[in-house]
């Protein structure tokens, strides 16, 4: 049957845009258009709302990368991410093999894969308090951390990062996976806040180290340790052979000032234009790879 009018609006609302978070949507542009193909998943670094779920700015770096790429006639863009994501669980189960089969299916076409996950890996209540050891006078913030656990958990996320890379060699050899850094993230009590403060949420690293009793002076270095070490182990792995020079890590830490409300809008998550600063450096080092992505504007 021929496509009806509706059907057709649809298409051409779809062609015109290029961003979706439907798959079987972008595997149609994918095979109906000639452009750059990313393919986005992750945490809510990916996929944070805006401030009043639909309206707002532009709440995380996908937004902001979207913005750059949408009617432009150049690119094609899956979003897949969702916050509260840990690396490990994006990699197992009914999500690997959603991903696995969007690789899969769309013939070697994906350009780039941008993947955003660890940090959930060791925040929050089941990880930061099972991370963190009965504060003792004189302590330092490496002797608050259980270094054991620490170490198991980092390189959980590292053999989550290295199934994904396992999974783009199987399946789409020439996509180009881009992850990023987690900046330096100050204490605080200060959760999300949605729908006019009617949702909230957090926050995700303060409490359990006061429950720990740990001084408000080394809860900052504490942070700096656990993101430093996925950094360490990420860095190592975009060198390794098996990445193949296409597991692209870009090293975002220092971008934000550090505990500036300019920057962040809550323990964990940057304001609008301090995600717009990380998504830029992100996109950057893409069209560096790709000068026909259209400007970061």
């Amino acid at each position: 049957m021929p496509p009806t009018s509706r059907e057709r609006l649809r298409t051409n609302r779809l062609k015109n845009s290029g961003v979706t978070s439907s798959s079987r949507d972008f595997k149609w542009l994918v095979n109906n258009t000639d452009r750059i193909n990313i393919v986005s998943e992750g945490d809510s670094w990916f996929a944070y709302p805006r401030k009043n779920i639909i309206f707002g700015q532009n709440a995380n770096i996908i937004d902001h990368v979207a913005k750059a790429v949408r009617n432009k006639n150049r690119v094609n863009l899956l979003r897949l991410s969702s916050s509260g994501h840990e690396a490990v669980e994006i990699i197992s189960g009914e999500q690997k093999h959603e991903l696995a089969g969007i690789l899969k299916s769309n013939n070697n076409r994906i350009d780039f894969l941008m993947f955003s996950a660890g940090g959930n890996d060791v925040v929050g209540k089941w990880d930061m308090e099972r991370l963190l050891k009965q504060y003792q006078p004189g302590f330092s913030a490496r002797d608050c951390i259980r270094t054991a656990r620490l170490n198991r958990k980092i390189k959980q996320v590292e053999l989550a990062y290295t199934e994904l890379i396992e999974l783009r060699n199987e399946y789409s050899p020439d996509t180009v996976i881009v992850c990023h850094t987690y900046d330096y993230m100050k204490p605080s009590k200060q959760g999300g806040r949605f729908l006019w403060g009617l949702v909230r949420t957090g926050p995700w690293l303060q409490p359990y180290m006061e429950d720990k009793g740990i001084p408000e002076l080394l809860q900052g270095k504490i942070c700096r340790i656990l993101l430093d070490g996925i950094r360490i182990r990420l860095e190592a792995l975009s060198a390794s052979r098996a990445a193949a020079g296409k597991f692209i890590l870009v090293n975002t830490q220092r971008t934000l000032e550090y505990g500036n409300r300019r920057d962040w809008l809550n323990e964990i998550h940057p304001t609008a234009s301090g995600f717009r600063k990380i998504a830029r450096k992100i996109y950057q080092r893409m069209r560096a790879i790709e000068p026909k992505l259209p400007a970061f504007g």
